[in-house]
């Protein structure tokens, strides 16, 4: 269900026709001063306390998130200013042993619009300003609506991973994401207003694992064993939480030895365990000024408007570093501060899956499509002395994998094969997604 702007002389404000944007999802979000739609391929219906439900829209980690604000006819002179933040929130411990939310902010980007009522300098003045980038573009001065985009991608490192909106029950730590509207008014007898409301960002399933496409990684021991020990997954290493994650652990003795090999394969423990670690690393420079677009309006009008992005964006310049929260904005060029080593003010390793197996208990076969019973010597040969296969469910319950500004969550695949004395292992990086 797509919530509209409503139309008509009970609604405040202006009848715009929508963009031609090729997302069929519209939410909107409503103040009594203004409101704001955001358009996107998916949503999901969120029941609220003041509505009976209401859209969330959806976005992947690749998407630009692209919106429209329409101020209602009261809203003639002043300013928008419109933020996109994204905040990882852990349960920690202070120094007086009480426990309360964490709050890190790993993504913040700005844009703000200058309005005014003067009619031979509105179509110079009206614009969207993207601190970013300095584009403009002319907007109807009779018409209050301005569009604007974040760019979710913008920025992205190499092996950088947006963080998936999660919640997560069990290990008390929740990734948010919201979007914050403030008008600004010039004139001292007009109020300011305020609007914030979530997005979801959740990158679709995908069906990683190609049956056809497989890698072999060797497992290694200290000292020199008559043994090749290999775990086999898919070649992607890339895996859904509503999936199964499929490996093969296969051992060959070097020489072959019949008489190894059985009593490997019923004696020997294979233990598997996935891990996942979260890491906050923070740096102690002060975070950078949220930058504001300067205007030719009155002293008292720029200072009003400073005391509210002050006190709307309080959350962004607190409990955040200037490498942790990026910040799409134009300043004054200043003296860049000496770079301080950062610290680990969080760190979490949790055991998703532990399972123990004694012994291999399958000997590999060949699959043959020549009609054949039994395998050529060739065939035979270059089979493994056995197999153990299984599958790892994950489940919806964990986070995903991502690395960005400063917030890591990291999952790994331990593997290790006890024969006797002599242990051989391999740890592996995974992605969730």
């Amino acid at each position: 269900m797509n919530r509209r702007p409503r139309s008509g002389t009970d609604s405040p404000f202006a009848n715009v026709p929508a963009p031609s944007i090729p997302f069929a999802r519209v939410s909107s979000f409503r103040s009594p001063e203004f409101e704001v739609l955001l358009y996107s391929a998916n949503v999901r219906m969120d029941s609220t306390s003041w509505a009976s439900s209401r859209s969330i829209p959806i976005y992947g980690e690749d998407d630009v998130v692209r919106g429209r604000i329409i101020l209602g006819s009261n809203c003639l002179s002043g300013r928008v200013i419109l933020n996109i933040s994204g905040t990882f929130l852990t349960m920690q411990q202070d120094e007086t042993g009480r426990t309360g939310k964490h709050k890190h902010i790993f993504f913040s980007e700005t844009e703000t619009i200058d309005v005014t009522s003067d009619s031979d300098t509105s179509r110079k003045l009206i614009r969207p300003t993207r601190q970013s980038r300095a584009a403009s573009g002319v907007v109807d001065a009779e018409t209050p609506a301005f569009p604007f985009t974040f760019n979710l991608a913008r920025d992205r490192q190499p092996g950088e991973i947006l963080p998936t909106t999660m919640d997560s029950k069990s290990s008390a730590i929740e990734v948010a994401y919201q979007v914050t509207a403030a008008w600004e008014p010039l004139k001292l007898t007009q109020k300011p207003a305020l609007l914030v409301f979530p997005i979801i960002v959740q990158p679709p399933d995908v069906n990683s694992m190609d049956n056809d496409s497989w890698i072999e990684i060797p497992l290694k021991c200290q000292r020199p064993v008559p043994v090749h020990c290999a775990v086999t997954l898919p070649k992607s290493l890339t895996f859904s939480r509503a999936s199964f994650m499929p490996f093969f652990v296969v051992f060959t003795t070097t020489p072959r030895s019949p008489s190894l090999a059985r009593e490997i394969a019923g004696d020997a423990t294979i233990t598997i365990t996935v891990s996942s670690e979260i890491c906050v690393l923070e740096e102690s420079n002060p975070p950078n000024p949220i930058t504001r677009t300067v205007s030719n309006e009155s002293t008292n009008s720029e200072s009003r408007f400073n005391r509210l992005t002050s006190s709307v964006f309080k959350g962004l310049k607190s409990k955040t570093s200037s490498s942790s929260l990026r910040s799409v904005s134009r300043s004054t060029p200043t003296t860049p501060l000496p770079r301080i080593s950062p610290r680990k003010a969080f760190f979490e390793s949790q055991i998703v899956h532990h399972g123990i197996s004694i012994g291999f208990p399958k000997r590999p076969r060949h699959a043959s499509n020549s009609g054949r019973t039994h395998p050529s010597l060739d065939e035979a040969q270059s089979l493994p002395d056995g197999l153990y296969k299984d599958k790892i469910p994950l489940g919806r319950n964990i986070l995903t994998s991502f690395n960005w500004g400063g917030v890591s969550v990291k999952y790994y695949l331990e593997v290790s094969v006890l024969l006797g004395q002599d242990e051989l292992r391999a740890k592996i990086l995974l992605r969730v997604t």
